[in-house]
């Protein structure tokens, strides 16, 4: 059996919970990871309430197994844990349960009055929950415990700098970091105007490279590209990958490193921005990937957020995105800012493929997100709604 392709992964999981053939195992999530990649399926055994489990072969070792495991401890081969039992996030199963939540938060000097909701999750990377306080909320956010020194180190001086950063009130040596509200209003809320937010974006970004952090930011676009490759090879659609192929030629053509390192945010887009009565930038979240790295990476991650954010918004009300990703091409646009876009949007086009293959061909949304990938990177291309876009809008 191989474990490379989604399908062989189901299939394992089939095996390893002894399924019925007829159980629906439904593909919810696969990203790359260490050597291979962390994939997750909703099963719904008959009769019995949906669960989510995830598939391993990345073949790191962790601390303590959560859940089945072929191979060794030392020397792993698979493994596979049932949400939210994350071998790589210990604080994640006590965080996610309401009781052990409130003794977490209740060390920190918070009383929580309900339970926590999981608002964010990425297998093997993180997880943020909100937690509804008398004042508000506080946000838990709970991330390997290797890292966790360097992220609370890094909040700590990007705060100290003057970057308008939410209140760390406390963390745990397990992995877990609590978070006060961020200031001001979530950017994706407010009605901004583009070139007002793309000035306010190139402020904070020279506030950013002058924080003198000494570690890299973890960005790691580089090693998506053959990781992308492959998935879509394994894709259901020739004709699409031959597309991704050409794109991938593409990129490896124009794609530049630059010599110099500036601290970059490493995951910049606009839904990590809150923004105050003026709209000026009053809050920077989500500072995991921080650290020093090439300042094409935000430009990319920004423009590959605003290009997707545009052709999901109701086309009522999508004209003020696309200016906003036309704005930050023209303004940002160099060719590796493009080829690092591009890559970007590839991830979005798996997405987009993925959801297809649920819902049975439902849609035209990774055709669409892949001819926009072409045009960030032809510098003659024109980044627009495809005309040709049949899929259903979300805000």
């Amino acid at each position: 059996m191989t474990l490379s392709t989604a399908a062989g992964e189901a299939e394992l999981l089939r095996d390893a919970l002894e399924l019925a053939a007829d159980t629906p195992v439904a593909l919810i999530s696969r990203e790359p990871f260490g050597a291979g990649s962390i994939t997750g399926f909703e099963v719904t055994p008959a009769g019995s309430e949906s669960m989510t489990y995830f598939v391993d072969t990345s073949r790191r070792v962790v601390s303590e197994e959560t859940g089945m495991l072929l191979g060794s401890p030392t020397a792993p081969e698979c493994r596979i844990w049932v949400h939210p039992a994350d071998p790589y996030l210990p604080a994640l199963a006590p965080a996610a349960f309401s009781h052990a939540a409130e003794t977490l938060l209740a060390r920190l000097g918070v009383t929580a009055i309900a339970p926590p909701r999981i608002v964010g999750y990425r297998a093997g990377r993180r997880a943020v929950l909100r937690v509804d306080v008398e004042d508000g909320a506080r946000w838990i956010k709970v991330v390997p415990p290797s890292r966790l020194e360097r992220i609370v180190g890094t909040h700590r001086s990007l705060a100290g700098a003057g970057i308008p950063m939410a209140d760390l009130v406390g963390w745990s040596p397990d992995g877990l970091i609590v978070l006060g509200q961020a200031r001001g209003t979530a950017a994706p809320d407010v009605v901004w105007r583009p070139t007002a937010l793309l000035d306010a974006v190139d402020r904070l970004r020279e506030a950013l490279a002058a924080v003198p952090l000494d570690h890299a930011a973890r960005v790691g676009l580089a090693d998506r590209r053959d990781w992308y490759a492959a998935r879509f090879r394994e894709g259901p659609d020739p004709v699409r990958a031959a597309r991704v192929a050409r794109l991938l030629d593409g990129v490896a053509r124009v794609w530049r490193d630059v010599d110099a390192r500036v601290t970059v945010h490493g995951d910049l887009h606009f839904g990590q921005l809150f923004l105050d009565d003026e709209g000026a930038i009053s809050g920077l979240i989500d500072v995991d990937t921080t650290g020093r790295g090439d300042p094409a990476d935000d430009a990319a991650a920004f423009i590959a957020h605003a290009v997707a954010s545009a052709y999901l918004t109701p086309e009522d009300r999508d004209e003020r995105v696309w200016e906003l990703a036309r704005g930050a091409l023209t303004r940002w646009g160099s060719d590796p800012v493009r080829a690092r876009a591009a890559t970007l949007l590839l991830g979005q086009v798996l997405g987009a493929q993925e959801r297809d293959r649920r819902e049975g061909g439902q849609d035209r949304g990774a055709d669409d997100l892949l001819t926009l990938a072409e045009a960030v990177l032809d510098p003659s291309g024109e980044v627009r709604r495809p005309v040709t876009e049949n899929v259903r809008g979300v805000s």
